[in-house]
């Protein structure tokens, strides 16, 4: 055995020892108690060689008793600490002792095989009449020194990983003492302090850390420091705190089960930047998608405005009784209708896709019939199809056939977008034909299908896509381009999905899949086909409009409409103001009101009118080129009866007026 810097002195003399009995001063019951040892017991005479081995030192060293004992104690040294080993004995030998060899050193022992083991040796002196011996009792420390390896390498390991953490890292004992860290913590906290700070308490740590930060008065910094130490008796704690370099920090303390507490500190600066830019950017989309729905709201208002004259007139041309136009002029007006209400499509259709786009279209499911929603888009689409030529046809759903669970309006605008697409792109003589059917559990299609010119197949997996037109957007037939987009949208918005299957040169079939609802269907009776206006015809009563518009087009427009009717007078009002006045003063039956005048606005005359006691039960009628559904809804909590919109549908309008008119009898 032999320290690596200082190794045992060996002895010179390589002869037997001629007085090997002189070293042993005990008997064979002493020899006993030494061969039942754990550890190697060697006793080493003056000669500096083995006078006494147990059996211990044979397991060890790997030598038999007899081949061990008489040899110098060389022997079990390892060669390379052989020289410095004379030195070390003689002093043991001056001032012999009963101690631990190499304390501060790494210990080994050299087997017979000539390898090498870490061993831990205690020395104790031994009475000889020859002069100084000792006895060394010699343990195999192998098994604690793997361990002490594995132990600092996973040390090693945990001390490597804890200074990669890319924040700030700290470990405190039970005592509040800081027992390890990052260089990330020991760069924010051991700026303020000298010296090394493992072993320093939190306060005084806290007490340096308080300078970097951004705590302005004595006060703030006092109930700072307070809610930082009353909080490491807590479980957990977490706060936010910034710089005074304009760093934010999240700090997080956990207790272990050990008592001590792991503290976390994360640089939250950039993500503070991060989601401010966020923010900011988020506003400014918000703004930028304001800004454009308010730009495309004022321009379907401008360009509704013209169009309420240019349809309204053309409509009352159509329907004129006393002077009916001559067919050559009929076919002229009827170019008038279908141009003004492409460009009226096109404004609906630009507005819907502007609010699916920003997320502004609200959805209400409910139990819709299928067969009601078929037979309303037939109704309001045979005309259009007798004018092209196109027979429209519904195949009726089973018996039992389920509701869907949709937005009405929404459902009924998808399945008039493709019938009114199968009709427009059909062939002359054609048909367009509408069914139902049962998909998997849950789920029923509606589907349209058309016997016109089909889709080009490299054309196809663009049909969703806004402004494409299957190749039509230089042909003679009017579109839009958007309304599939749309249609797609709405049906994703009420948990479905559009699909289509088509054959150039033979017809397309467009689809739109929904949820059912559980419920069996129900048959809502529908209504008897009547002429809108007829009612008030026949009515005997005198009855007083009163028409606030500033557009002259538009008044001359209403005189018109209500010309036929000589019961109904009309009184026009070109300002709020002077409409409630007028209101005020000869009571009408009816007030027909614009939003956007000169002055004050619909919405206000519509308040001043309810406080008046004279006016505050007349129904009052908005008729505005603000069309949006935000813009509609808001007239209707307003407290508006109806709300219609320019360019006005005159059926609509008159229906309104034998609602309002009649219902005051």
């Amino acid at each position: 055995m032999a320290p690596n810097d200082a190794p045992p002195d060996p002895g010179d003399d390589d002869s037997p020892s001629s007085s090997v009995a002189a070293v042993m001063p005990f008997g064979d019951e002493a020899r006993q108690l030494l061969d039942a040892a754990p550890d190697a017991m060697i006793v080493v005479g003056p000669d500096a060689r083995i006078a006494f081995a147990n059996a211990r030192t044979e397991e060890l060293f790997g030598y038999e008793r007899d081949e061990i004992v008489g040899q110098p104690l060389d022997t079990i040294i390892p060669e390379r600490f052989r020289a410095s080993h004379v030195n070390y004995f003689a002093r043991y030998a001056e001032k012999p002792s009963t101690r631990p060899m190499g304390a501060s050193v790494d210990l080994y022992g050299r087997r017979k095989d000539g390898t090498e083991i870490p061993v831990e040796v205690s020395l104790s002196p031994v009475r000889a009449s020859s002069g100084p011996a000792f006895c060394a009792a010699i343990r195999d420390i192998s098994e604690r020194k793997r361990i002490e390896a594995i132990a600092k390498l996973n040390a090693d390991r945990l001390a490597g990983a804890v200074e990669t953490i890319q924040d700030a890292f700290a470990l405190f004992d039970a005592d509040d003492k800081l027992v390890m860290c990052n260089s990330v913590y020991r760069g924010l906290i051991g700026e303020g302090l000298v010296g090394p700070i493992l072993g320093k308490p939190y306060e005084e740590l806290l007490d340096a850390w308080m300078s970097d930060l951004a705590l302005g008065t004595d006060e703030e910094r006092l109930q700072f420091r307070s809610e930082r130490l009353a909080s490491r008796s807590s479980p957990t704690a977490s706060f936010d705190v910034r710089t005074r370099d304009g760093r934010s920090l999240r700090v997080t303390d956990r207790r272990g089960i050990d008592g001590g507490i792991v503290k976390t500190v994360w640089d939250l600066t950039d993500d503070v930047r991060l989601a401010s830019e966020l923010r900011e950017a988020r506003a400014a989309a918000e703004a930028a998608s304001e800004a454009k729905s308010e730009f495309l709201s004022s321009m379907s208002h401008e360009l509704r405005t013209p169009l309420n004259a240019i349809l309204g007139f053309a409509q009352l041309l159509a329907r004129d009784k006393k002077e009916p136009l001559s067919t050559r002029h009929r076919e002229r007006v009827d170019q008038i209708l279908r141009g003004g209400e492409h460009l009226l499509h096109l404004i609906d259709d630009i507005l819907d896709l502007s609010r699916i786009e920003a997320g502004r279209v609200s959805i209400s499911t409910e139990p819709v019939s299928v067969t009601e929603v078929l037979e309303h888009v037939k109704t309001t689409l045979d005309s259009v199809a007798a004018r092209a030529g196109i027979r429209l046809e519904i195949v009726p759903p089973e018996p039992g056939f389920p509701l869907a669970s949709a937005d009405r309006t929404r459902f009924l605008q998808i399945v008039t977008n493709f019938t009114s697409n199968a009709i427009k792109y059909n062939r002359p003589g054609g048909s367009a034909r509408l069914t139902s059917s049962r998909r998997e559990p849950g789920r029923l299609r509606v589907s349209v299908a058309d016997t016109g010119l089909g889709i080009p197949e490299d054309k196809q997996d663009k049909i969703f896509q806004p402004f494409q037109r299957a190749g039509q957007e230089t042909g003679p037939i009017e579109g839009t381009g958007i309304g599939l987009v749309i249609t797609k949208r709405l049906a994703e918005l009420m948990g479905g999905r559009v699909g289509f299957t088509s054959a150039p040169g033979t017809g397309s079939e467009f689809w739109v899949e929904l949820p059912t609802h559980v419920q069996a269907p129900e048959q809502r009776p529908l209504r008897a086909a009547r002429t809108p206006g007829a009612a008030l015809l026949e009515d005997p009563a005198a009855r007083l409009v009163l028409y606030i518009e500033d557009n002259p087009a538009n008044m001359n427009f209403m005189r018109d409409v209500l010309g036929d009717f000589e019961r109904i007078e009309l009184v026009t009002a070109p300002t709020a103001e002077m409409g409630i006045e007028i209101a005020a003063a000869r009571r009408p039956d009816l007030v027909i009101m614009d939003i956007n005048l000169p002055g004050i606005s619909g919405f206000e005359a519509l308040r001043r009118l309810r406080e008046r006691s004279h006016t505050k039960e007349v129904p009052v009628i908005a008729l505005s080129a603000a069309a949006s559904e935000r813009d509609k809804q808001r007239g209707l909590q307003a407290g508006f009866y109806r709300y219609l919109t320019k360019p006005v549908k005159l059926d609509e309008l008159l229906e309104a007026f034998e609602l309002l008119l009649l219902a005051r009898d």
